[in-house]
């Protein structure tokens, strides 16, 4: 949605008071030379009460939903539909449609839908609802909101897409006989279908088309989930994260079923929608166990500040200023925050000490700076939020004579406790680190199966007489040594395991009789050039590159009153930094200048980095 448009709808909606006709005659200004189209679909249901409020309530909301369309984005969407183009098929096409078709250009909904397509799609959401065993679970007020809508996000549009979707899957709920029972059923469907790589494409292709082309790309698999269920029915909606709070520079986005008691999910290997459920994706599993002595655990799971859920419809919105870009989507007429959904109560009072109208809680980017999570005006003397999750690191900011200010202390919410962070630079302590990233339990089941793993030395490429020259019996970390006593030459060697996979090694570092470095490589097999005596091997694991390395140079800062002051740096020599006059209490952050962008702030708690 464009900035004026943006603008004209939230002076629509500030205030509750503007009716529904309002927004209906601003739908139609809108709809320009199309109006004639718009108008066919109102009067079309002029003898049936229901449906013309459910068409007038849909072109209302029409304005600032499009698509990026030309004849070449419709031509590869169409053949991915006809004929389900391979991966490198299909990016040979968009290579070829991009260099003969025209540029793609914002195709808004209600300057372009036909009448034809909006009256299949309101007389299809209605067979859907009626004819569903689970209507009597759906609302005409959410069969509105979750069912009848067309679009999900910006995908392309196709006429006949519920009936076609329909074909699909009816066998799937054949025999259901609620809302949350046909929802998992779907899901589970869905999810079953084999992925397939992602194409260059930029666009989200139709439903159809994503049938038959299913990546499994977070926006495309909400975007076809979506669909399906909307082809039944069933009331359903985008919900998202805004930006995970601790974890990547990324959202994540998931659907959700809305019935008339609230927001239900299914989530891993749920095998019913449940309300108040876990957030999608935001934990990793553990399958594997790890030794009691083991230096890292699997416990860090992704966290978010809210949950928004992504409407079809616009919604009453605040005033709020613009923070910064990023900030733009907690004004938006089209995101909801239904955070209280997902069972988020906690709350937050701020009290800046300066005259400022409006504060917002910032979570910190792997950017490196703070960003906009959530907002709320300055009233009384305070700013209060609600529904804000736990145990996430916010820090609350304003904007004071144009610069972006911090208005108190980094804290996080713990069992409806507000606990504020302060440097204490009269007690210092010593700590040891090894990382500057959290490690999360994906890495940690890979390193559990690496044990029988061989390092194999042969003086034939082949390996057809192979010596073993060490076999990997304990979990290993991310720097571990193996003395080898063998007296054999050997010019090749190799990583072998019984799983494949777990063989991949990020870099095998050679050393010969004399402790010489003669070779460092990121490879399963090494070719020393000539028979060598090994000494000794050094093995790392395939990792994220976020563990403390010899040769970088890194920085240790902490968090005071309104910004990361340095604590000290040091060139690492060794695979672990020690840095002494650490304040205690401090939120803490380690900066690797060398290379590499992810880093999360920290505590300490007995040494151990607390991460956030």
């Amino acid at each position: 949605m464009n900035r004026l448009l943006s603008y004209i709808l939230s002076c629509l909606l500030v205030s509750s008071c503007t009716s529904h006709d309002e927004l209906l005659d601003y739908a139609l200004e809108q709809a320009r030379s199309n109006r004639h189209e718009i108008e066919k679909v109102l009067t079309h249901y002029a003898g049936d009460t229901q449906k013309q409020e459910a068409a007038r309530w849909l072109v209302a909301n029409m304005p600032g939903h499009s698509v990026m369309w030309s004849e070449g984005v419709q031509a590869f969407a169409d053949s991915v539909m006809h004929q389900g183009l391979s991966q490198e098929r299909g990016n040979q096409l968009w290579d070829s449609l991009q260099k003969i078709s025209a540029t793609p250009q914002k195709q808004r909904d209600i300057e372009t839908l036909s009448a034809e397509f909006l009256i299949d799609n309101i007389d299809k959401a209605f067979r859907a609802w009626s004819e569903s065993p689970w209507k009597s679970e759906v609302d005409f007020d959410r069969f509105k909101k979750y069912v009848l809508p067309y679009r999900a996000d910006n995908e392309l549009q196709r006429i006949g897409w519920r009936d076609s979707l329909r074909a699909t899957y009816a066998p799937v709920i054949k025999d259901a006989k609620t809302a949350r029972e046909a929802f998992e059923r779907l899901r589970k469907a869905v999810n079953s279908v084999k992925r397939k790589g992602k194409y260059d494409f930029p666009y989200v292709m139709d439903a159809v088309a994503l049938r038959n082309h299913y990546s499994g790309v977070c926006l495309e698999r909400c975007v076809y989930f979506t669909a399906v269920c909307r082809a039944f029915g069933l009331p359903v909606v985008i919900d998202n994260c805004g930006q995970w709070a601790n974890y990547s520079n990324r959202s994540h986005t998931w659907v959700a079923l809305v019935l008339d008691d609230g927001t239900y999910t299914v989530v891993d290997e749920d095998s019913v929608a449940i309300k108040f459920n876990k957030i999608d994706a935001s934990t990793f599993a553990q399958n594997q166990t790890m030794p009691e002595d083991y230096p890292y655990t699997g416990e860090f799971k992704k966290r978010l500040v809210k949950v928004w859920r992504q409407t079809f419809d616009l919604n009453p919105i605040d005033d709020a200023p613009l923070f910064d870009d990023s900030s733009a989507r907690l004004s938006s007429p089209r995101l909801v925050d239904v955070s209280a959904e997902y069972g988020l109560n906690g709350k937050v009072e701020i009290k800046p000490d300066c005259e400022i109208e409006d504060v917002w809680l910032c979570s910190h980017s792997l950017s490196g700076g703070w960003i906009p999570q959530a907002h709320a005006q300055v009233k009384m003397g305070k700013a209060k939020f609600e529904h804000i999750s736990d145990s996430v690191m916010l820090l609350p900011m304003g904007i004071i004579e144009d610069v972006k200010t911090a208005l108190g202390a980094p804290f996080y919410i713990s069992n409806g406790r507000k606990i504020e962070l302060n440097a204490d630079t009269t007690k210092l302590v010593s700590a040891t680190f090894t990382r500057k990233y959290p490690i999360n339990a994906g890495w940690l089941n890979r390193y559990a199966q690496i044990p029988s793993t061989r390092l194999e030395g042969c003086n034939e490429p082949s390996f057809q007489h192979p010596d073993t020259l060490f076999t990997i019996t304990e979990v290993p970390v991310f720097y571990n040594t193996a003395l080898i006593d063998s007296p054999g030459r050997y010019r090749y060697i190799r990583v072998i395991a019984d799983l494949p996979s777990y063989a991949n090694m990020d870099r095998l570092d050679i050393y010969d009789k004399t402790g010489t470095l003669v070779a460092s490589e990121k490879k399963r097999l090494l070719d020393l050039g000539t028979s060598k005596t090994i000494s000794r091997i050094d093995y790392f694991p395939w990792n994220d590159g976020n563990f403390v390395v010899p040769g970088h140079d890194y920085e240790l800062a902490y968090w005071h009153k309104d910004r990361w002051r340095a604590i000290g740096r040091q060139h690492s020599n060794d695979y672990s930094l020690t840095f002494d006059n650490i304040p205690s209490g401090a939120l803490l952050i380690l900066h690797d200048l060398t290379e590499g962008k992810e880093e999360r702030p920290f505590t300490l708690n007995n040494g151990r980095q607390i991460w956030w």
